[in-house]
C-alpha cells in the first residue's frame, strides 16, 4: 500500500492519522512515518478493509433495529 492510497482510505472512513494511531493503539508518531520514513505495514490494507466491512455491518444492523421500532 501506498501513502497516497492509505489517506485516501482513511479519507474514505472518515478517520485521520491521529485516529487511526488510537484505532489501532500505537503511538501518533509512529503513523506519521508511514509511507515515508517506515513502509507502511503489510496488515494495514486488510485491517482497514475489515474495518470497512465491519462498519458497514454495523450501518446495517443500526438500519434493521430502526426498522424494526417502526414495526
Amino acid at each position: 500500500m501506498e501513502l497516497q492510497e492509505f489517506k485516501d482510505r482513511l479519507e474514505e472512513l472518515d478517520l485521520n492519522l491521529k485516529d487511526f494511531a488510537e484505532l489501532i493503539n500505537i503511538p501518533y508518531s509512529t503513523v506519521t512515518k508511514y509511507g515515508r520514513s517506515t513502509p507502511i505495514p503489510s496488515w494495514v490494507e486488510p485491517f482497514l478493509y475489515i474495518y470497512t466491512q465491519n462498519t458497514k455491518l454495523e450501518s446495517f444492523k443500526q438500519e434493521i433495529k430502526t426498522l424494526a421500532q417502526k414495526l
